[in-house]
């Protein structure tokens, strides 16, 4: 599996870098988010479970 552009939904966190590109990685139920700039981690999403 590998890293992809996407459009992080409103419960993931917002870089502290202030990149606005996001890439996703779906690993079954999880989608994990990170900063397409600095590759820091902005969380995940469990899918079924969002609010």
């Amino acid at each position: 599996m590998e890293w992809k552009r996407s459009q992080a939904p409103s419960q993931v966190n917002d870089c502290d870098c202030g990149g606005d590109a996001v890439e996703e990685l779906a690993d079954g139920l999880v989608r994990s988010y990170r900063c397409a700039e600095c590759h820091s981690g902005l969380g995940d999403v469990t899918m079924g479970h969002e609010p």
